[in-house]
């Protein structure tokens, strides 16, 4: 690496925004800016986002970023996002490895409109990624995620008017788990349950040796989705289990661990990214850092 570089990710969660700001060097990753910011528009409603008054919408979340950027002293301007499950369309799917990237692709349309019945899939950016698959089978576990196109397009226009560039836009789970790797290292030699806590809902993925076997998301409005929950762990049989996101308690952290009978660890994602004491936020960041696991390790993807 030449020089410092910064990357700003930014995680969207109903009206909720948390961001960090990483500078990558040949020292390493450094946190030079975080927070979170509550905005006037609500993300999970993504059919809003088809409606009229784009540009108000645009121009409205661009001044709050604005100013809320300014506050936490961001000079990157290098936008990526991470998407929950309200916003993107993410589901596990049996691939047929023998297929060309343009059957791939035809696949994932139809899975598109498995899911969403009366969905376009021209309105959609759609993403396939194998998740594993054995010498003996030709069917592969992949996951499917699709994102609507004017949602994206609201996204970039977003930077524009901030005088910066959209680089990436991807599921906030899957950039946590970025970060439980590189804080935990130990984790490639595992297998370990990993989930995020959203206000209704758990992110749940399976990573053997580093790599991601398994996805699911659940509802988690009643004892019921958490013992659901603590099903899919104890079915798993891992070796470690994580929990990350805003909506992590002592409470709920305390009821899986007695029902699955296993020790719970909360992800610490500054283990290998150094927080200044000198950063703004500093009190607020380091007494809640599971909060920022998915917006670090989003930040510390450079492609």
């Amino acid at each position: 690496m030449k020089s410092a570089e910064r990357y700003l990710a930014l995680i969207l969660e109903r009206s909720n925004v948390t961001a960090v700001e990483l500078t990558h060097s040949a020292k390493g990753y450094t946190l030079t800016a975080a927070g979170s910011l509550v905005s006037s528009l609500n993300f999970d409603d993504q059919d809003a986002f088809m409606k009229p008054g784009a540009v108000q919408r645009e121009r409205t979340f661009a001044q709050e970023l604005s100013v809320f950027l300014r506050r936490i002293a961001s000079g990157s301007k290098m936008f990526s996002f991470g998407l929950n499950s309200r916003m993107v369309m993410m589901q596990t799917f049996p691939l047929d490895v023998d297929l060309a990237p343009n059957e791939v692709d035809q696949h994932a349309q139809w899975e598109l409109t498995q899911y969403f019945s009366d969905a376009n899939p021209e309105l959609y950016f759609v993403n396939t990624q194998v998740l594993n698959s054995t010498a003996e089978s030709h069917v592969a576990n992949a996951v499917i995620v699709a994102v609507r196109k004017p949602f994206v397009n609201f996204l970039t226009n977003v930077c524009t008017h901030l005088h910066g560039m959209l680089h990436i836009v991807d599921v906030d789970h899957f950039g946590a788990e970025n970060a439980l790797l590189l804080s935990n290292p130990e984790l490639h030699e595992k297998k370990v349950v990993f989930v995020g806590v959203d206000e209704d809902s758990f992110d749940a993925s399976i990573l053997v040796h580093g790599s991601p076997h398994d996805i699911r998301t659940m509802e988690r409005l009643s004892d019921t989705d958490v013992a659901m929950l603590a099903d899919f762990i104890g079915e798993a049989a891992p070796d470690s289990v994580f929990f990350h996101g805003r909506m992590v308690n002592e409470t709920l952290v305390s009821a899986v661990e007695q029902k699955i009978g296993m020790p719970i660890e909360i992800i610490d994602p500054f283990k290998r990214v150094t927080l200044p004491s000198s950063v703004k936020n500093f009190e607020e960041i380091s007494h809640n850092k599971q909060r920022y696991a998915a917006a670090i390790g989003l930040a510390l993807r450079t492609e």
